[in-house]
């Protein structure tokens, strides 16, 4: 009796391997897109922050220091009760951000952005902007949303 010869085998089917694949990435960025605008913003405290024309955006690690419309001022989530503490920790952050960095050089460069109400006077604001100047920090930006039909 002769002998019959094996069927060649056929490539396994890619689709089967790639539905799965294809169904985790759309469940990953459908995630990443409603987790966004949290992702990116470093702090809980709600502001109506104002609206500018000229608006640069650096997504990176930064400190969030908030004025609120009632006036009361906060560092990262932690309330502060006076301008001498918002010194005090935004000195403590600075240090802590060139520690972790291994390199003294940075202390200072960690980006500190003050996010005040629209509703608060500006004074309080440079008045923030002073404390966290007197802290050490060296990069300082004010927040703001970019205006509709802008840039």
């Amino acid at each position: 009796m002769p002998r019959e010869k094996p069927k060649p085998k056929e490539p396994p089917d890619i689709g089967q391997y790639l539905f799965p694949m294809a169904g985790v990435m759309i469940l990953t960025l459908a995630t990443l897109i409603m987790d966004a605008q949290s992702l990116f913003t470093n702090t809980s405290i709600k502001v109506d922050i104002p609206k500018a024309n000229v608006i640069e955006v650096e997504l990176e690690q930064s400190i969030p220091v908030s004025v609120t419309k009632e006036g009361k001022m906060y560092v990262q989530d932690y309330e502060m009760p006076d301008l001498q503490s918002i010194t005090a920790k935004i000195k403590e952050l600075q240090e802590k951000y060139a520690m972790e960095n291994n390199d003294p050089e940075l202390k200072g460069q960690q980006l500190t952005v003050i996010r005040g109400d629209k509703a608060i006077q500006w004074g309080k604001v440079l008045e923030v902007l002073d404390a966290v100047k007197k802290g050490g920090a060296k990069r300082v930006a004010l927040a703001v949303v970019k205006r509709k039909g802008s840039g």
